[in-house]
């Protein structure tokens, strides 16, 4: 029963413990309050209570001069507040002496005073009335509920006090009536003090708890700011990073070259915007045996924005490292293309291979030889080099036969891919970011586009040129992911046609007059204008006569201003055998091994070409080489009877 009662006065009274807690603040706040009311009530009060005291009081009680008095020191109050508030607005201070200090001096006055007035005259109904107003503005004014408590009974017992001094006359039936409003207007005060202070406090305590609230959620912004900051200046530093191992190269009027590169990330550093992601492109000039390229990478590392870009980064400075090796070391520079793209592979792939799978990139390295127009290339897993040719674009590879690079298992047929472009060719090589556009987008489900032919259409309709083909990407959906891409036109013309002699040199060839027939090959003025049909025919010509010597001669110019025909090079590496056999000189060999050994970067299963090439090493005494080859033999080709004689040269 008790803790019944206990929980409805503690209702009642509203005795939460947040009243303990935060007292403090909450006087502070009706100490706001106070002063915000206080200059304006001022004001009011400084006339209001003049009429009464210069006319009414002294018209209805002349026998209570006194109450004159009682007047005209609210009025005092009033207006010593007013100047004291102006003195301190000029001074820009707050004086303890305003607010709640204030608040119970002026209501404390007007309260006692009138209770102890209105006691004397009890028994005139409108001066307790009066009095009445006075007891129930206690419960509207900013002051803590404490002051109901203390200052109620104080004014209950300065009116009963000076009842039983003055003994006015209440035995009248108007002062029954007033004394009972009376006690009803305490009764009144009370009640509807506490629930307006209940609510005051409340609404005082939803506020704070806001205020904290965004204090909170200022701080957390303020501290994720804080961080944000802090990773955009590593991505800042990231990009200084990355930035100057992007090659761009691109001199010369053989090869036109555009870039574009749109790193998906996107952030903002002292006032500028910035861009980081996992794509990597970069274009060098490169001397290969004495013939102009143009080496060129474009990566794309597994991740998002850091990791992305710590993969870029990886490549781009092993990528650049093996160039400049490339520009100052001769025997680097002495590499056929065909091994410089292979050995660039396998420094690329034994570095990332130190992460153990965790970085990943997919490429495509490339040389384009100036003087002929002749690619070579690697693709590790990378969407499919495009040629646009004759305003048609296409892929010039059906199947991907590399991993990325990092991945542990390395293909062992590897090879590279070759092809010959023509004037006006252009190539491009791009990222997946190209392919991965956002076609639609429905809450949570976004539609990426499905059809690698999409970027077929585009170049077409953007006519080959890189900058428009962006824009074309624009409006086919949204980038989700990074995109870069190069294009690399060809602008030579690299294949030279039949000249004049042609014509009646297949004729004389056809006839079996093949004396007339190269004597009027032989006829232009200089092997420069001879076309590499020509070439070629010349040293068959000269084969068929015996003169290895001479054959071997254009059989070399053919294919150096023709080294995209595969076979072609099988050919010249078997003359340069024959003149072995005649000559004996190893130089001969050497070079046969060369060629033989660029022809299976080409062909690793070229059946032929590994017998020759393993006859080759083995009269130059490579044993190892030799077996290595044989072996390789046996798993393609084990009933091959060239084989069995190569064997039982062994």
């Amino acid at each position: 029963m008790y803790q019944h009662f206990q929980t409805i006065v503690s209702r009642f009274f509203d005795l939460i413990p947040e009243r303990k807690i935060y007292n403090l603040e909450y006087c502070k706040e009706l100490d706001r309050q106070a002063r915000i009311i206080q200059f304006p009530g001022s004001l009011i009060g400084s006339i209001a209570l003049l009429g009464f005291a210069f006319d009414t009081d002294a018209k209805l009680h002349p026998e209570f001069p006194e109450m004159f008095y009682f007047r005209i020191g609210f009025t005092i109050l009033c207006v010593f507040y007013i100047f004291l508030n102006l003195f301190n607005q000029s001074r820009n201070i707050q004086s303890r002496l305003e607010g709640l200090t204030w608040g119970y001096v002026v209501y404390g006055y007007v309260l006692f005073t009138t209770s102890f007035f209105t006691g004397r005259i009890a028994d005139d109904a409108p001066y307790v009335s009066g009095l009445q107003m006075v007891v129930i503005v206690l419960s509207f004014l900013p002051l803590p509920r404490k002051t109901l408590f203390i200052y109620y009974p104080i004014s209950i017992f300065l009116f009963l006090t000076t009842v039983i001094i003055y003994k006015p006359n209440l035995n009248t039936p108007a002062s029954d009536y007033s004394m009972q409003n009376l006690i009803l207007s305490y009764i009144l005060g009370v009640f509807s003090g506490l629930i307006i202070e209940r609510y005051r406090f409340h609404s005082f305590l939803n506020h704070l708890r806001i205020t904290k609230k965004n204090e909170e959620v200022t701080k957390a912004a303020e501290a994720l700011q804080a961080l944000k900051s802090q990773q955009d200046g590593d991505y800042f530093l990231t990009t200084l990073l990355f930035d100057p191992l992007i090659g761009k190269e691109l001199d010369g009027n053989a090869v036109t070259i555009d870039t574009v590169l749109n790193q998906y990330k996107k952030f903002h550093f002292r006032n500028k915007e910035y861009q980081l992601g996992g794509d990597y492109l970069s274009v060098y000039n490169l001397i290969l045996q004495g013939k102009r390229y143009k080496a060129f990478l474009n990566g794309d590392a597994m991740g998002k924005s850091i990791q992305g870009a710590g993969g870029a980064i990886v490549l781009g400075a092993v990528y650049n490292s093996i160039i400049i090796r490339s520009k100052m070391d001769p025997t680097s520079s002495n590499r056929s293309p065909e091994r410089w793209l292979h050995d660039c592979y396998l420094d690329l792939q034994k570095i990332f291979e130190t992460f153990d799978g965790a970085m990943l990139v997919s490429a495509v390295i490339g040389l384009l030889e100036e003087s002929t127009g002749t690619l070579y290339f690697i693709n590790l897993e990378h969407p499919w080099v495009i040629l646009y040719r004759d305003a048609k674009a296409s892929f010039i590879e059906e199947e991907i036969h590399y991993y990325k690079l990092g991945v542990m298992e390395v293909p062992s047929n590897r090879f590279i891919s070759i092809f010959q472009m023509k004037k006006g060719d252009k190539i491009f090589c791009g990222s997946d970011g190209k392919d991965d556009l956002v076609i639609s987008h429905s809450g949570k489900y976004r539609d990426i586009n499905e059809d690698q032919n999409l970027i077929l259409d585009c170049i077409e309709k953007s006519n080959g040129e890189l900058q428009k083909l962006v824009s074309v990407l624009e409006t086919k959906g949204k980038y989700s992911d990074d995109l870069s891409l190069i294009s690399l036109e060809y602008n030579l013309e690299a294949i030279s046609k039949p000249g004049k002699f042609w014509k009646d040199a297949k004729r004389l060839i056809k006839e079996r007059q093949n004396a007339k027939a190269l004597e009027l090959l032989l006829s232009y003025p200089s092997a420069l204008d001879t076309s590499i049909l020509e070439l070629k025919f010349i040293t068959k010509l000269y084969e068929k006569e015996g003169d290895l010597l001479k054959a071997m001669e254009y059989a070399s110019l053919a294919l150096e201003n023709f080294p995209s025909d595969t076979s072609w090079m099988f050919h010249t590496s078997v003359l340069y055998k024959r003149l072995y056999s005649i000559y004996k000189s190893q130089s001969f060999l050497f070079e046969s091994q060369e060629l033989s050994e660029r022809v299976r970067l080409r062909q690793p299963n070229n059946i032929r070409n590994l017998i020759h090439l393993a006859d080759v090493c083995r009269l130059l005494g490579d044993k190892d080489r030799t077996n290595y080859l044989v072996q390789a033999l046996k798993k393609l080709s084990p009933e091959n009877k060239k084989l069995e004689e190569l064997i039982r040269l062994l």
